[in-house]
């Protein structure tokens, strides 16, 4: 009887091993998938990882930035300047290795909207090049969108980069009026392409101080200038160049120069 005992004794213990040992088999690769994730995610900032793979099959890892930006700028456009408030857009990525001396790469794209407020100079659209209306202006001067491709480097929160990309100028011309009445204006619109640089430095990855620069020839399109009709009263419509030639006009200097802080999120 005695052994009879002893006999389901051991085969409860031996089972009772077995199940513990099945049990710990279970769940170890569980507790160990989540110990190598977190210590992977330890290492970014939060919300702001894209994984990618080299050619060579090992991992490379990039932070993903965006940012909100608000600023100003000084445009020479032809013979007239402008100055604007300018709300802006980035998104970009940037290479957790280094590449060389300690830099990292960084790509992407910024997208700016000058609010043009004040002007100054003369005409681009008529052939007498009259001077502009600068202080009995109503409404805004004029709107832009640039839209630029970012490829740079970073070390240490300091940045270089490069910018190419497209711009669209929707502008109101405003000159003085000749007699009794609102001031004759016209609409009309710029585009073309754009290239330039810039710099900056970000603060622990928050804020964002820059400064860029891009220049151009841009076209003026012919489809898009229309006169008011104080302006067609006044006879500026006469001295149009785009209608005097039947086309667009060409080749018409831009610059932009601007300053902006941005918030990275």
């Amino acid at each position: 009887m005695k052994k009879i005992m002893f006999f389901f004794v051991g085969i409860s213990l031996l089972l009772g091993n077995v199940y513990g040992a099945t049990q710990k088999k279970s769940t170890s690769p569980v507790k160990t998938i989540q110990t190598k994730r977190n210590m992977v995610l330890n290492q970014f900032t939060r919300g702001s990882i894209v994984s990618g793979t080299k050619g060579t099959g090992s991992v490379r890892r990039w932070y993903l930035f965006n940012e909100g930006s608000v600023g100003s700028s000084y445009t020479m456009l032809g013979k007239s300047q402008y100055v604007s408030v300018d709300l802006g857009y980035s998104t970009y990525i940037r290479s957790i290795e280094s590449l060389f001396g300690g830099m990292s790469l960084m790509a992407g794209t910024e997208v700016s909207v000058p609010i043009y407020l004040t002007v100054r100079g003369k005409s681009n659209i008529l052939s007498d090049n009259p001077a502009l209306e600068t202080k009995e202006t109503q409404g805004l001067i004029g709107v832009g969108v640039q839209l630029p491709f970012m490829l740079g480097l970073e070390y240490k929160g300091f940045y270089i980069n490069g910018l190419v990309g497209y711009t669209w100028l929707f502008m109101k011309d405003t000159y003085p009026s000749t007699g009794a009445g609102d001031h004759p204006s016209v609409q009309t619109t710029y585009d073309g392409l754009i290239y330039g640089g810039g710099l900056g430095y970000k603060i622990s990855n928050v804020v964002n101080i820059g400064v860029r620069y891009v220049r151009g020839e841009l076209t003026n399109r012919k489809n898009q200038t229309k006169f008011d009709q104080r302006a067609i009263d006044q006879g500026l419509e006469a001295n149009s160049i785009t209608k005097e030639r039947g086309r667009d006009i060409w080749n018409v200097d831009y610059q932009r120069f601007y300053v902006f802080l941005s918030y990275i999120f």
